[in-house]
């Protein structure tokens, strides 16, 4: 996603939990595709040709919720927020990706035809290196992982004192957190303001999140 797309995500709310459609955009914000005024609360489409997200009004959103829709160009960010408890990733199953951070997010991008790995840095969202056949491997092992539409869902891992924690999230919330962390960033580790946004993003999956309908199994 370039960063241009992604301005509306990088600035601060306060008292805001990330998670979209969230309300940090300013009054006059106004549709991407077609210019009419926007609600402080809507929704997001991905432009797979820029790899940007679009701020949308409710119409042009549910028109971009279909294949194909405007040749294809633009999809529309779905809303759901999905874990799945019946089948946790274990330490084991995060030691065989070689991820070298505790936060993780995971993302078919169709462009490059593979799954991408990225994690939260005061650089933004930075890329790192994944062991595709070990993706392969726990992706036929645990359905959520196999269960993100390309582009505009992402399976957010995130290591903590009891294990790795997973969930399927709209990606627009990824890159939301990213600019929160490029923006509160400070010192080494990124300082208190980026510790707590990352525990409070987690909270919000927690509260947010669905178990995986069974289907998926």
């Amino acid at each position: 996603m370039s960063l241009e797309g992604l301005r509306r995500f990088t600035r601060p709310a306060s008292g805001q939990v990330p998670g979209p459609p969230a309300a940090t955009e300013p009054a006059g914000e106004r549709c991407d595709l077609c210019a009419v005024p926007l609600a402080a609360r809507h929704g997001h489409v991905v432009a797979l040709d820029q790899r940007s997200l679009r701020c949308a009004c409710r119409p042009c959103y549910l028109l971009f919720t279909r294949d194909g829709a405007g040749g294809g160009r633009f999809r529309a960010v779905p809303e759901r927020y999905l874990h799945d408890p019946a089948r946790p990733l274990t330490d084991a199953d995060w030691d065989a990706l070689r991820i070298p951070v505790s936060t993780v997010f995971f993302f078919d991008n169709s462009e490059l035809g593979r799954m991408v790995a990225c994690y939260p840095s005061p650089a933004g969202a930075t890329e790192c290196l994944l062991d595709l056949g070990s993706w392969d491997r726990l992706r036929r092992a645990h359905p959520l992982l196999a269960a993100p539409a390309p582009d505009v869902e992402a399976v957010y891992v995130t290591r903590t004192g009891t294990g790795p924690e997973a969930f399927l999230v709209p990606i627009d919330a990824c890159y939301t957190l990213v600019g929160r962390v490029r923006m509160g960033w400070r010192g080494i580790d990124g300082g208190p303001a980026v510790h707590r946004a990352l525990a409070e993003f987690v909270a919000d999956l927690r509260r947010r999140s669905r178990p995986l309908p069974s289907g998926r199994a």
